[in-house]
């Protein structure tokens, strides 16, 4: 019998952004969810527009960094954006 111990674990990956992601004005749009609250978290106005990796949840008020690089919360990922229901 086969043990789960005899498995070797997988190759780790290191993820690595491309160069032009590493600029200090470029965010990586996200789906972001509050980790304490589960609420949605939608970056607007003046914070859409300025790269930042601190987010502040807005209905229980947790701050939180989702990633080491900059992000914005989006309501909908780039490309895939749902039509409009008439």
């Amino acid at each position: 019998m086969v043990s789960y111990r005899d498995i070797p674990p997988p190759p780790k990956k290191r993820f690595r952004l491309e160069s032009s992601k590493l600029e200090p004005d470029y965010a990586i749009p996200m789906i972001l969810h509050c980790p304490d609250c589960g609420a949605r978290h939608i970056d607007e106005g003046e914070f859409a527009e300025v790269a930042h990796h601190t987010h502040a949840c807005q209905h229980c008020g947790l701050v939180w960094r989702p990633a080491k690089v900059n992000t914005h919360g989006v309501r909908f990922l780039p490309g895939y954006r749902n039509e409009e229901v008439a």
